[in-house]
């Protein structure tokens, strides 16, 4: 087995963005004069997307607003935080490695794709990056598998050269989905998933063990 196409989620297993999201959503909740959360509630609903993150949000506070009319002053506060997510420990150099040895990577991610650029490029991952679909792109997201086989297509990869890397529950049932092997990070916003017993490939503790799973054969990131 050897991946020719590695295709990461982006928050929670790329970059920790739980503090800016959770900013970008009391924001919200304050312009609506509604009770605002904390970062670890808020983290809780992330995974689905930003529509559902702050229909969750919405529907905790006891409010029935119209999620269409919230949108878009959500959207204008997750524009101003956006940048602010930090890159894990070691996840530039584990790019740069794959990079260096030809392997393709893609971002999969259910973050509207116009504030996923920026962040990439903001972090230093952007020139390690060869195709992104955010959750706006296609008609399906995650939790489906489209996207992924998506990805695969445009890389002229094969599905059992494609390797998914993510945190959560929609990045397991994408990868199942698209049938494709997965491995789990221990970090991120993995809910009450039990990441030790849903068929990963891997669980790794920190992004440059990625480069020791089988048909990912570099012993060390690239300087």
């Amino acid at each position: 087995m050897a991946f020719s196409l590695v295709i990461f989620d982006l928050d929670g297993t790329l970059v920790d963005s739980a503090a800016d999201i959770a900013e970008a959503v009391n924001r919200t909740l304050s312009d609506w004069k509604l009770p605002t959360y904390d970062v670890a509630t808020i983290t809780g609903w992330v995974g689905e997307g930003s529509r559902q993150l702050i229909t969750y949000a919405f529907e905790d506070a006891g409010s029935d607003a119209d999620i269409d009319d919230v949108m878009p002053g959500f959207l204008e506060h997750y524009a101003e935080t956006a940048l602010d997510g930090i890159a894990y420990e070691g996840v530039v150099d584990t790019l740069k490695a794959l990079h260096a040895r030809g392997v393709k990577v893609a971002v999969c991610t259910n973050k509207n794709e116009e504030f996923v650029r920026p962040l990439l490029d903001a972090r230093g991952m952007l020139a390690y990056v060869d195709d992104i679909v955010g959750g706006n792109t296609l008609p399906q997201r995650k939790p489906s598998g489209v996207p992924l086989t998506y990805l695969a297509e445009k890389a002229g990869a094969p599905l059992d050269e494609v390797l998914m890397v993510g945190d959560s529950e929609s990045d397991v049932l994408s990868a199942k989905d698209a049938g494709v092997a997965f491995v789990m990070v221990s970090y991120g916003y993995r809910k009450s998933l039990d990441i030790y017993g849903v068929g990963a490939l891997a669980v790794i503790d920190r992004m440059e063990d990625l480069l020791n799973v089988p048909g990912l054969k570099i012993e060390s990131p690239v300087a």
